[in-house]
């Protein structure tokens, strides 16, 4: 299906790691992929190491088959050193999916059911002792002809060892969990479940509740700002009157959680649980009623 002729479409993504072309086989005319090209070695780095360093996202992704996973079919490696990777081809990404309608057309089931999809992908990560660490909209690609959606860019993805912790800030600001912040070592399984949290909020109500879990960030301060009120409110699906900062902000988990299904309360406080060894985990979702009722796509 490949070959040195095959025309290449466009440009369909560019980020840290490299950029994304989609391509078009000329042996088989219907068959489109996606070519990822990573950027250059860094100086102190020698051809051996770089190459090491950037098929770490192919060594993960060819062990990985799942219907909400992205593809790789293979990789090459040019005289110069430039390394490419040949996947499946994805597009359009969520987020640009999502900002090219009214936000009043999005039918709620059908962006639960989206999220339910994300979920499952997650799910089979995890079961494989594998974390993303930058799960987010612009990470995910719509087939749309097959209604399915797919996780996508693998490289910061960890393959976990004997619990060992994930080291370092990677991801998008709004996407990440507050310990990937404020620690050197965390859970990379424990911060995809945050990342779902602020999907699944975006999903609902097409912007983000913050722009980034930092004590900087008003808006999530006054989130982490619980109120001195019962919290049985989360169990009877009841949002109470809400409780104000000084600077008019709502405090607690109300001010995210009123914004979603009623009956969502109890996994999505507990997905957006601030300490990390207290939130959910991917199994937890498939144990809850409210998750359960929600129709795959």
């Amino acid at each position: 299906k490949f070959s040195r002729s095959d025309i290449r479409i466009s440009r369909i993504g560019e980020g840290i790691s490299g950029t994304v072309d989609l391509y078009k086989s000329k042996v088989v005319p219907t068959f489109r992929y996606a070519v990822k090209t990573y950027h250059s070695k860094e100086k102190y780095e020698s051809k051996t190491e770089y190459v090491a360093r950037v098929l770490t996202e192919y060594n993960i992704l060819r062990q990985l088959h799942h219907s909400n996973l992205i593809e790789v079919y293979k990789y090459e490696v040019s005289l110069s050193g430039e390394v490419r990777t040949f996947l499946e081809a994805g597009s359009p990404n969520l987020y640009d999916l999502i900002r090219s309608v009214p936000a009043s057309s999005l039918d709620p089931k059908g962006m639960l059911c989206i999220w339910k999809q994300i979920c499952d992908g997650v799910r089979y990560l995890h079961e494989a002792k594998v974390c993303h660490r930058d799960l987010k909209l612009n990470n995910l690609v719509v087939d749309i002809p097959n209604r399915t959606v797919k996780i996508i860019d693998f490289a910061t993805a960890l393959v976990v060892k004997d619990n060992e912790p994930a080291i370092g800030i990677v991801g998008s600001d709004a996407y990440i969990a507050p310990e990937t912040i404020e620690k050197i070592r965390y859970n990379g399984m424990e911060a995809d479940i945050w990342s779902l949290g602020i999907i699944l909020y975006y999903l609902m109500v097409v912007k983000f509740p913050w722009k980034s879990a930092r004590h900087s960030d008003k808006k999530y301060t006054a989130f982490k700002n619980i109120p001195d009120r019962p919290q049985s409110w989360i169990t009877d699906h009841l949002i109470p009157p809400p409780v104000y900062t000084d600077e008019g902000l709502e405090m607690g988990k109300a001010s995210v959680l009123r914004y979603l299904p009623a009956e969502s309360y109890p996994l999505a406080s507990y997905i957006l649980m601030v300490n990390p060894t207290k939130r959910a985990t991917i199994r937890d979702f498939w144990e809850d009623e409210w998750f359960s009722s929600i129709d795959y796509c």
